[in-house]
């Protein structure tokens, strides 16, 4: 009983240092926005740099102001892909930590997170992926970024669920084979962090997917 409940001590740490860094500012702090020289450019100037369209922005943003509830969302992408991201992250941690102290315990929680990080990484590529209208070449290039180390992830975290699943249930957790999902799980991670910064860069510089903007509206 004392092992479990120091096991989820140290898993509340572990999420809670994770979410700092997730969302701190990079030690920085707020100040006021500068101006940007290349947002004074003209839409068809921004649109040829990869920069977005104001007018096309408005409107989306307009459009989407009349709809409530989920509704408004023009993707649930960005509600589902923080899931993978977080326990995806927080699977790897606990997987090293696993090595070293309370190896049962903390191995279980690895995989348990694995396994619903894999889950997410799936919805979010699949269920709940956002499909994007034509981009500008600079613009689609990091979406195809974006994309491919999503399938990294979706890939590598999918076989460390599979060869994990196995070692917990069959081979009674050899330590090798720990030792190797530790890695694969720590570049599972890596590389959904990467994805999220790419996503992160769409949506914040680039506006993509802000009330829908460049968004293929199937439900219209």
């Amino acid at each position: 009983m004392k092992s479990i409940t120091k096991v989820a001590l140290l898993l509340t740490c572990l999420l809670l240092v994770s979410g700092t860094l997730l969302f701190a500012h990079n030690g920085k702090k707020h100040g006021k926005a500068k101006v940007d020289p290349v947002q004074t450019a003209t839409p068809a100037l921004q649109h040829e740099h990869g920069e977005h369209d104001s007018t096309a922005m408005q409107t989306a943003m307009s459009t989407a102001d009349h709809q409530h509830g989920l509704g408004e969302f023009p993707t649930l992408h960005p509600l589902v892909v923080h899931f993978p991201i977080v326990l995806l992250i927080v699977a790897a941690l606990l997987q090293w930590v696993g090595l070293f102290f309370y190896k049962k315990e903390i191995t279980t929680v690895a995989w348990a997170l694995l396994l619903f990080g894999f889950i997410g990484a799936y919805a979010s590529s699949t269920w709940f992926h956002a499909h994007t209208a034509q981009l500008a070449p600079a613009i689609q290039a990091i979406l195809e970024e974006h994309e491919k180390y999503a399938s990294y992830t979706q890939w590598l975290s999918g076989i460390a669920l599979l060869v994990q699943s196995v070692n917990i249930f069959f081979l009674k957790r050899n330590l090798w084979v720990n030792v190797s999902m530790a890695i694969v799980m720590s570049a599972a991670a890596f590389f959904v962090a990467y994805t999220g910064h790419h996503g992160a860069e769409l949506v914040h510089k680039h506006g993509i997917g802000a009330k829908g903007y460049l968004l293929e509206q199937h439900n219209h």
